[in-house]
């Protein structure tokens, strides 16, 4: 019986992580998590060293918050639809993505079904059955996320610049999850400046609460028609689209699908409703 918290114990609550959420990481039974935390003499040094690896990886949530705040001031302090925090949240969000999401998927694909993992769990399920298991797509979405986050701390997003569909497709996506982190938690952002947006505001400033606003703006700026299309739940134009462009093809770099992309897929559908008919 350890009379004491000791160093591995001390580690483990700095992390955040439960006894059978640190065992679960390191792919070890509970009681023999808890015996290494004891006494690390214990166990066999290949168990000795995957619970010292669990506990060496600092918090997916510290790793993504570990992006310059000066950088992103600097890139978006004047821009008058996203501010500095939301810019952050947003590539917060991406990066947690990729560091613990994907990534722990990656690391134990059998665990659980991809589909149920993020940011893949608010696609549509249709989409998928085309790609739920394969490692290589999801390693793939893993590397955009950074990308698409370090390109926004360098004061670029996806509607700036040609690029592929799944780009802007993570922008749709993290956009939920970045207003409630902002809302939850925004001790998070205390070293990037607030900015509370007005009507009244002469510079025309939106505010950090302006997610609605933020996303009325993305559709105007999407160069790709159909960019939330795969988040809507049983979008009537999903199936036209996946048979045009499989998610295979979504890291791509092709002519975006433009705006009326969306209606003339629409009036494909209905000929072909009439043809049958």
């Amino acid at each position: 019986m350890v009379c004491c918290m000791n160093e591995r114990i001390s580690r483990r609550s700095e992390l955040g992580l439960t006894q059978p959420e640190a065992a679960a990481r390191a792919g070890v039974s509970l009681a023999t998590w808890r015996r290494w935390e004891e006494d690390p003499a214990s166990v066999s040094a290949k168990t000795r060293a995957a619970c010292e690896k669990t506990l060496s990886a600092k918090s997916a949530l510290t790793k993504a918050l570990e992006k310059s705040y000066a950088q992103f001031e600097t890139a978006w302090s004047d821009c008058h639809y996203l501010t500095p925090r939301q810019a952050y949240s947003i590539a917060a969000v991406l990066d947690l993505w990729a560091d613990l999401y994907i990534q722990g998927w990656l690391d134990e694909p059998m665990q659980e079904p991809l589909h149920n993992v993020g940011p893949f769990a608010r696609f549509d399920r249709r989409i998928m059955f085309y790609v739920d298991g394969n490692q290589a797509w999801a390693e793939m979405v893993r590397d955009r996320c950074y990308a698409v986050s370090d390109e926004i701390e360098a004061g670029v997003l996806p509607f700036h610049r040609e690029g592929a569909y799944i780009d802007e497709l993570l922008i749709a996506t993290a956009l939920a999850e970045a207003e409630d982190m902002l809302g939850d938690a925004p001790d998070l952002f205390e070293g990037i400046a607030p900015r509370d947006g007005s009507p009244e505001d002469d510079e025309g400033l939106s505010g950090d609460d302006d997610w609605d606003q933020l996303s009325d703006t993305f559709d105007d700026m999407c160069q790709w028609d159909d960019w939330e299309v795969p988040l809507y739940k049983n979008h009537p134009l999903l199936p036209a689209i996946l048979a045009e462009r499989h998610p295979f093809t979504w890291f791509d770099m092709v002519p975006a699908s433009g705006p009326g992309y969306l209606q003339r897929l629409a009036g494909l559908v209905v000929d072909q409703q009439e043809e049958s008919e």
